[in-house]
Formats: C-alpha cells, structure tokens, sequence
C-alpha cells in the first residue's frame, strides 16, 4: 500500500515537472525596457540574444541587446533623421531601419538605412522621393534570406504607385520596383510578408480591409479582400506560411476578428480567435510549421494568442500582466522558438517556445529551378547556399576559384523535387577572394559569384 502510494505520488510529481517544464516554454515574460521609442515601435529578432528594437518621436531612436534582454544598449543614430517606424536586424552589428518621411510618420522623401557597425556609421540605402513615402516594413526571407524588400508607401500620394526595392543577394544591392497604385489606399505599418523571390505582400490601410501580394517576383499584383470589418481598413497584421497557400491577417480594430486564407490569399474567410481579446493587432507565422501568433492592444488574460492548426483555433499566452503590443517578432532555431515584443510604453516582452511540427525543408516543390545568392556574402569561414529543382534530377553544385579550378563539390547525387540549402565551409587553404558556384540539375544551370574575406 505504501509502495502504491509512493508510485502515485512519484507519478503525479513527474506530471507536475513535465507541465511546469511545457508552462516554461509557452508565456511570455518581461526582457526589460527602453526609453524614447514612441507609440509604434519596431522590434526585429536575430536569435536568442541579439534583439534590435527602434521607434522615436520625430527623432530615430534605436535600441540592440546581444545578452537576450538582460541590457540594452543604445544604438547612435548619426546618419539617421526621423523617427523610425520598421527595422530589420541580420547579426549584431548589421541592421536596417526606415523612417516615415516626414515627423509623425507625415509621409514624404522618405528613406531606409543600413549600418554594419552597430550604429557607429549609418548610410542610406534608398529615398523614396515625392511627398508621400513612409517605410512600412524592410523584411528578409526567413527559408531565402538572400531576399529581401523594403516597402514604402506611394511616393506620389494615395493611389499612385508603390515603393518596393528588392534586393536578391543579401542587401549588397537593391533595386527598386513600383508596384500599381491602388485606389483610395496607401499601406499599413508593420504588414510586410515574404516568403521567397516569388510570394511577398503587404496590408494596405482603407477599407475594405486588403493585402496585396505578387506570386511570381512582382510581374503582376493582386487584392484579396479579408471579408471582416472595423472602424477602418488598416490591415496592421499579415502573416503566410511557406507553402504559400495558408496565411491569416487582421484590421487594427478586428479583433476578436481575423480572417484566414487557404489558396494564397485570394479569398478569405473570417475567424473569431476569442473574447477580451481586441486592439492593434500583429501577427507573425513560424517558417516551416503549422504555428502562428498574434499580439492584440488589450487582453484580459494576455495579449498574444498562439495557434498550432494554421490558424483555426487559438489559445491565450499570458503576457506578465502588461498590455499594449504594438509589434512582435520571432526566430525559429530547430524545434525552438524565440519571441520579442515590444510594447507602446518601452516595455519588452520574451518568449521561449518549442514548436514539435517543424516541416522539412524541401516539403513544398517549387514551380521551378533556381539559384539564391548565398548568404551572407561576403563571409568567413562559412556561408548558405539555396537551390530548388521543381522536377526530381540529378544535382551537381560545385565551387571554382577565379580560374576556374574547382576547389568544392557540394552536392552531387539524385535530389527529389523541392528546395534545399548547403552550407559552404570554405577550407582553411582558400585564401580571400572571388570564387564562383555553378548548379547542374536536368538542362538547367546557374552560376553565381561569392566572395570569401579573411
């Protein structure tokens, strides 16, 4: 009887470590605080430690940890004007934040910027001229990080063309694109979306509630309607997942409201995510699972709810107590997930999460061959190299030095249709330079130039 009771009181013991050890992982806890970044701050996430947030009033104010939360330092802003309303962090040292032209986000010749050197020197990337630019978002692909896109409102005002600049080889150079003018409309703050070269997008701020999204690299556009409503049509979250097809996305005033697509946001159908749940609202989804989130203004219980189901049903994270998210961010590093976010009075808030339904790289086959720019590039020792073969073949990817010699060989067996990354660790006998990678997969090949810098 005894020996009964210890076993049950072991098993109900074990039970509790196990639910305390999942609690760990799934609420949100306070990462400290800032000053100065205003009412709509930023907030963009490297990894576990490194965390860039910006904002400011009519003057930038940008702020990085590198000890996940436990200080933060303040960046310089020598070469920036403005306050800043989107930022973008790759490592450390290296980030990107765009301003909203004019103070107060007023519009105008706006610009983007870029430093290398944790805010010691900034330089501007691009200006968006005219008297109507307001960088809404510079977002990175999370599976093709080679590819990026700053996004602006018109340059010209309400309904004339967008602002888009692109860059495919890792921010080294952009260039800019204007997607058609939408009438009536300009863009939300913090909406961005992409996915690869192909699937990217934004919200855009009149009612109806919208996004706007190309499939094919910006050949043409289109507008799904989400089907909810609010006190206006600012679509302020946006989210889609890898295979292109699943994705949901909010108005600022929706909630409890938001609207889900299945066919790649050409039609969408409303979902109600649950009470005392209303506000602003973001939402982020996790690259490579069926997990996404959002944040809200005001919850009575927390204010970000996670979905494990692609966004049918949802459940409450308690948030500490605090309220007002105004942006929120994620890294996925294996079957980890790491959260920020950053709220309307300075307040920062940090999640660690696991997620178990992490998809393989290569489970959605592309439509067809390409080649990304490695990233980073330039590096040392190492770097990533992305390639999608949309029929199964035979793939050869090779490394040559300016004279052609071959000093790699990174792939070179039968691959199934889908999308791959290689890692290129170049051997301690390479010295610094320009060296070349050439694909060969059925009667398609590519090659791109790398440079390594000891």
């Amino acid at each position: 009887m005894k020996r009964s009771n210890l076993q049950t009181i072991s098993i109900l013991t074990a039970i509790l470590f196990l639910s305390t050890i999942k609690n760990s992982y799934s609420q949100w806890t306070i990462a400290g605080s800032v000053t100065g970044l205003g009412a709509s701050p930023s907030v963009s996430v490297v990894d576990q430690n490194n965390v860039w947030v910006s904002g400011g009033v009519n003057v930038p104010v940008v702020f990085r940890t590198t000890n996940g939360g436990t200080n933060w330092l303040s960046v310089p802003t020598t070469g920036i004007s403005l306050e800043q309303w989107c930022v973008w962090a790759v490592d450390a040292n290296t980030a990107y934040v765009g301003n909203g032209g004019g103070a107060g986000g007023a519009g105008g010749n706006a610009s983007f910027y870029k430093t290398t050197d944790a805010g010691t020197t900034w330089t501007t990337v691009g200006s968006t001229g005219g008297s109507g630019g307001f960088f809404n978002g510079i977002v990175f692909s999370k599976t093709m990080p080679s590819f990026g896109i700053a996004q602006s409102d018109p340059p010209g005002g309400v309904g004339s063309p967008y602002y888009v600049s692109v860059t495919t080889n890792g921010g080294v150079n952009w260039t800019v694109t204007n997607p058609p003018g939408v009438a009536g409309t300009a863009s939300a703050a913090n909406s961005v979306v992409v996915i690869d070269n192909l699937y990217y997008g934004f919200g855009l701020n009149a009612a109806p509630g919208r996004v706007y999204y190309t499939t094919n690299g910006g050949t043409s556009w289109n507008t799904g309607s989400l089907g909810i409503t609010s006190t206006n049509g600012f679509t302020s979250g946006y989210a889609m997942s890898d295979d292109k097809l699943t994705g949901i996305a909010a108005l600022e005033a929706s909630l409890p409201n938001i609207s889900r697509t299945t066919n790649g946001g050409a039609t969408w159908t409303p979902v109600n995510v649950g009470a005392n749940f209303t506000g602003y609202c973001t939402c982020k989804w996790i690259e490579g699972t069926n997990t996404c989130y959002i944040s809200a203004n005001v919850g009575s219980a927390g204010v970000v709810k996670k979905s494990t189901d692609r966004g049918l049903t949802w459940t409450t994270m308690t948030t500490s107590g605090l309220t007002a998210v105004n942006h929120m961010e994620f890294k996925r590093v294996g079957t980890n997930v790491y959260g920020y976010a950053v709220l309307t009075n300075g307040a920062i808030l940090k999640l660690v999460d696991v997620v178990t339904d992490v998809t393989p790289v290569n489970s959605f086959v592309p439509t067809e061959f390409s080649l990304a720019q490695n990233y980073p590039n330039p590096f040392n020792p190492s770097t990533t190299i992305n390639f999608s073969i949309p029929t199964s073949s035979e793939v050869s990817l090779k490394v040559y030095d300016a004279l052609g010699k071959e000093v790699a060989s990174l792939v070179n067996e039968f691959k199934n249709a889908g999308n791959y990354s290689v890692n290129f660790v170049a051997a301690s006998s390479l010295t610094s330079g320009v060296y070349y990678y050439t694909i060969s997969a059925g009667n398609f090949t590519a090659t791109k130039k790398l440079m390594l810098v000891k």
